[in-house]
């Protein structure tokens, strides 16, 4: 159920909230009466693992590695939503309408009656689930070389934790290894393709902005209990590299089919937003070639001479908004965060309305259909992809707005206490700085500076000189002046610098 503030959010912004009647209905029958298997291959004897978080509901994939020669022979096996939620039927109507799942602190807006995202269609361990296989074949230095899909049941051998496989792994806890037992081997197998993965994504020059993420943490009646740093672990890599090459895998099989399809794809920043970064590094003591704007490769350097400095977070925040947004469409024009020449989303169709349509477009083809014949192409596809883009930006709003809103609710418990801040950027309003205790910015008014800065005039959005005098990524100390929970406004002032 969702708190007060969620609530608040979701009426806000016009979030799918209930579920009909019918869909209730249709979504129970399939429950009770499950659709056959059919003709499938059986994984159920291969250790196929999930590894999600520790308060994860929903389980979307499973993977296993294994050699094979001089290479690997790497499977992603993903919850066959489509074998149940069918083109047009009540399920897939009102799946399209919320096009994404939508995770608040407290509570969640699933694309799926819980009936199918956490039961049915969630691939839990010791139970068999129909899957949508991806196999795939890496050579010894982890290129993909070939690929193959197909429909499977499997049974999950365990559900794992990314911290929990980080102690066992990456911290060589003997108890935590001795947990895994059996399955010890396959999750080190794991991690070894994860590092040939890892070579060609740096190689390649993919977008590294590594982020702290602060977690919300709730009490029993909603109200904020805590807020923590959440660790990022190699753990969190491995799987994140595995679905990316299975999407890969993906945009490739479609797109040699000519499958009409939707590709996942980001453009490379537009002339204002490339400047602005130039700037911006230029501020910080490194120049961006021209060929940034088509490779990402030298952000990424800069970005690793500056970690571990005060200025990284600042500039790493800034480095995002520089950047255009990734979208759904049905022209494949690459990823130029990713730096990929051809990406797709298949990987958790219980939880994204593209990949169901992706899983659709490969049943298509794997039965035998061809590209001219697709169930949905030109326009309406486009269409479709402009309302899945729309949506997925509705939610990352709605989820940012409501943890924003937990956060000023903690500081207004916090007036006049003093926080460690970073200087962010300034405008005619005053200087933004960066609060990294809760993860949030907050402005020092132009009038609450001192008059040696308060006089100055900012020059620049973002970084360089004329931050009111002051420098990017410059430590201060800040007292929480005010805190306006209805505009979500943050007023700080200065208590030293």
């Amino acid at each position: 159920m969702p708190t007060a503030i969620e609530q608040r959010v979701i009426s806000e912004t016009g979030l799918r909230a209930f579920w009909s009647d019918r869909v209730r209905r249709h979504a129970g029958r399939i429950a009770a009466r499950p659709p056959s298997s059919g003709e499938r291959e059986d994984l159920r004897e291969l250790p196929l693992v999930t590894i999600d978080g520790a308060n994860a509901r929903d389980f979307d994939d499973a993977v296993l590695a294994e050699p094979a020669g001089s290479g690997w022979r790497v499977i992603v096996a993903i919850a066959d939503v489509s074998h149940y939620v069918r083109p047009a039927d009540p399920l897939d109507r009102e799946a399209a309408r919320r096009g994404v799942s939508v995770y608040f602190p407290g509570s969640v807006l699933p694309m799926l009656p819980e009936v199918l995202s956490n039961d049915l269609c969630s691939l839990k361990p010791g139970v068999d689930r129909l899957c949508l296989a991806c196999e795939m074949r890496l050579d010894a230095r982890g290129h993909l070389k070939s690929w193959r899909f197909f429909r499977a049941i499997m049974r999950s051998a365990a559900r794992l934790t990314y911290s929990g496989v980080h102690s066992a792994i990456e911290a060589g806890d003997a108890k935590a290894r001795r947990e895994l037992g059996a399955l010890l081997e396959p999750v080190e197998r794991l991690y070894a393709v994860w590092r040939l993965l890892a070579v060609g994504r740096r190689r390649r020059g993919a977008l590294e902005v590594d982020l702290p993420e602060t977690r919300v943490s709730l009490g029993p009646g909603g109200e904020m209990r805590s807020m923590e740093q959440v660790e990022r672990y190699d753990a969190h890599r491995v799987i994140e590299e595995l679905m990316i090459t299975a999407n890969v895998a993906t945009a490739r099989f479609l797109g040699r089919a000519r499958m009409p399809a939707l590709y996942r794809v980001h453009s490379p920043p537009d002339a204002d937003g490339f400047e602005e970064l130039r700037h911006l590094y230029s501020g910080a003591g490194h120049s961006l070639s021209e060929a940034a704007a088509r490779n990402p490769d030298e952000i990424n350097q800069a970005l690793r001479a500056l970690v571990g400095q005060p200025a990284y977070e600042a500039i790493a925040v800034a480095t995002l908004k520089c950047m255009q947004q990734a979208c759904y469409q049905p022209a494949n024009i690459g990823h130029y965060g990713l730096a990929l020449k051809s990406y797709t989303h298949f990987t958790s169709p219980i939880r994204r309305y593209p990949d169901l349509l992706a899983h659709r477009a490969i049943k298509h083809l794997i039965d035998g259909g061809r590209g001219e014949a697709a169930p949905l192409r030109g326009n309406e596809l486009a269409q479709t992809g402009l309302a899945c883009s729309e949506k997925e930006r509705l939610a990352e709003k709605a989820m940012r707005s409501a943890v924003k809103a937990y956060k000023l609710r903690y500081l207004s418990g916090c007036l006049g206490d003093t926080l460690d801040a970073v200087v962010s950027h300034a405008t005619g309003k005053g200087l933004f700085v960066q609060v990294p205790e809760v993860g949030m910015k907050g402005l020092i008014p132009r009038w609450r500076l001192p008059a040696r800065h308060g006089r100055r005039r900012a020059r620049d959005r973002r970084g360089g000189q004329g931050l009111h005098g002051f420098s990017l990524g410059q430590q201060v100390l800040v007292r929480v002046a005010r805190v306006d929970e209805d505009r979500g406004h943050l007023d700080l002032d200065l208590f030293s610098a």
